[in-house]
């Protein structure tokens, strides 16, 4: 029986929170998606890889992109794999379903450090550079950075509510913070 069936006897009935009751989309590597109808956007098995949460609180419209480089730099790919044009892709998508580019929140997290490479090249770990692009990116675009939980050696797995703007970070073995 659901926490919500209000049939026992004598059980009080409880009302769903917004992420109990939401629709749940994924986002898969190298994607973003935009809901605006309060949906629970999840993406796992970030590494290197930068979630950027982007929100307009005032129209309840929300995107999670999931994006694995920096900038494209000339090579093949869709937009969301890297950070630089999947932002932008994401701030389209947001705009279209009826989100007003000035009023944009960001939230950041990810771009651990997985494995010691020593050709990381004079910039930087991918991790260190997808944040870099994030950064500069969204500031360019006025678009304020609310949260972020970046960086560190664990990967982790994201599940953004649209809804209310809360991005939930989870690591391997539990641990779970609030942006």
């Amino acid at each position: 029986m659901s926490p919500t069936d209000s049939s026992s006897a004598g059980a009080p009935s409880v009302p769903p929170t917004s992420e109990q009751s939401a629709p749940r989309l994924k986002v898969g590597l190298s994607d973003a998606v935009v809901a605006d109808d309060g949906a629970v956007l999840v993406t796992s098995g970030l590494g290197s890889c930068l979630g950027v949460a982007l929100s307009d609180p005032s129209a309840g419209v929300g995107g999670l992109l999931h994006a694995m480089l920096p900038a494209a730099d000339d090579r093949p790919g869709a937009p969301e794999k890297f950070v630089v044009d999947g932002i932008d892709a994401t701030v389209a998508a947001m705009v279209d379903a009826g989100g007003d580019p000035d009023e944009l929140r960001a939230k950041i997290a990810g771009a651990a450090e997985m494995i010691e490479f020593n050709a990381t090249g004079a910039d930087g770990s991918v991790g260190n550079r997808n944040v870099a692009a994030a950064e500069a990116a969204l500031s360019e675009r006025g678009i304020p950075v609310d949260g972020a939980d970046t960086g560190g050696d664990r990967g982790r797995s994201l599940r953004f509510d649209t809804a209310t703007g809360t991005l939930h970070v989870s690591y391997a073995g539990g641990e779970t913070i609030l942006l």
